[in-house]
């Protein structure tokens, strides 16, 4: 059982990393790139959008920062990402 809890936290644990690498990567050409024309850019939308749009749909719900010429929905994802890891790292194994 705790062999399945280590490599589980470890799985997930991974994947955060990997989202927001790709999160990281997809910000940084947003700025050179004005369109998601790339095949490149489509795939980093493909990977990353699926943890974006629920942070997305409360905002709006929420009616908060629709203002604001920054996507906070991403900011906070983000965020939110690097807490679960940081949660994820500290259970005790």
């Amino acid at each position: 059982m705790k062999l399945f809890l280590i490599l589980a936290v470890n799985f997930v644990d991974l994947i955060l990393t990997a989202v927001l690498f790709a999160m990281l990567i997809r910000a940084v050409l947003s700025i050179f790139m004005m369109g998601e024309e790339s095949k490149f850019a489509m795939m980093l939308y493909f990977f990353t959008e699926p943890f974006i749009i629920p942070v997305r749909i409360i905002l709006q719900k929420l009616n908060l920062f629709q203002g604001t010429p920054l996507d906070m929905s991403f900011f906070l994802t983000s965020i939110l990402l690097g807490m679960i890891q940081t949660i994820l790292a500290a259970i005790p194994m």
